[in-house]
């Protein structure tokens, strides 16, 4: 599946690069959005001991599958390390977080549903350098997201 970046009917078939965000140390690759997508697809790589702040996502569950390195994942109380392979779910509504280990990029593939994750990673993308607290809580307040806590470590 992809969907056509001028906003043409979403089709199935071979998915590619709809558009691309860079924030928290993450570089995502938005390979699956839009409006008529019913998952978001996209493949990140996360800069050393950076990574996703502990949050929750009200609108959506999540799974991550990690390709390449290690991540710190917290997930619920339960913090763990996740390596290439690993499957990793999240429920709508439970705080989680991760970040990548040793002095390595890390990557893995997300998919969200229903889709709309991909608006919401272009959204952080298109803010101002370094993050405006207000912007940051405006746009998570858009997508259904509320950051609980920091960047989980070691």
């Amino acid at each position: 599946m992809r969907n056509d970046e001028q906003g043409q009917k979403l089709r199935s078939g071979k998915c590619s690069s709809i558009g691309r965000a860079f924030f928290s140390g993450i570089d995502a690759d938005i390979l699956l959005g839009g409006e008529d997508a019913p998952i978001s697809v996209i493949s990140m790589t996360v800069e050393p001991h950076q990574g996703a702040p502990e949050h929750t996502s009200n609108g959506e569950d999540k799974v991550f599958l990690v390709n390449k390195g290690r991540l710190i994942f917290l997930v619920g109380t339960e913090k763990f390390i996740a390596y290439p392979g690993d499957c990793i779910f999240v429920s709508r509504g439970i705080v989680h977080s991760f970040s990548a280990l040793d002095d390595r990029v890390a990557s893995m593939t997300l998919v969200s549903a229903p889709g709309r994750h991909d608006r919401f990673f272009q959204a952080m993308g298109e803010l101002s350098k370094p993050h405006d607290i207000e912007e940051v809580a405006s746009v998570c307040d858009c997508f259904e997201q509320a950051i609980v806590g920091p960047v989980v470590a070691e």
